[in-house]
């Protein structure tokens, strides 16, 4: 009678290497977009910021003056490809007594997409 030999057979072997390797590219792809919903939360962020600054400065400027305003200049360095624009209804704000002001906050999400983030705000002429 023959002494049983320990050990895993090659079949064995072969099924836990596959089993081991969808785990861990399961892995990897959960890690992967759980990193790009990480980026993408924070350029909103970013875009949210943005846009609070430019509502300030339009907060503190004459409504005659914030279509001359240049909302780049409170865009974040860390938006990637970011755009700030600065409409107003009606378009002629110097002979109206109050108007819609919308900051567009625009720029390209990780996977290169575009994205937008919009606020308006009412505006009077004091």
């Amino acid at each position: 009678m023959r002494a049983r030999q320990r050990g895993f057979t090659f079949l064995e072997l072969v099924v836990s290497m596959a089993i081991l390797s969808l785990v861990v590219l399961t892995s990897f792809r959960v890690l992967t977009e759980a990193h790009f919903m990480a980026m993408e939360a924070r350029n909103r962020l970013l875009a949210a910021n943005t846009a609070r600054a430019t509502l300030e400065a339009i907060k503190n400027t004459p409504l005659a003056n914030v279509p001359a305003l240049n909302g780049n200049t409170y865009l974040s360095p860390d938006l990637p490809a970011g755009n700030v624009q600065i409409l107003t209804n009606p378009a002629n704000v110097a002979a109206a007594n109050i108007a819609t002001v919308t900051v567009r906050v625009t720029w390209r999400n990780p996977k290169n997409l575009p994205a937008v983030f919009t606020i308006s705000t009412m505006r009077w002429r004091l």
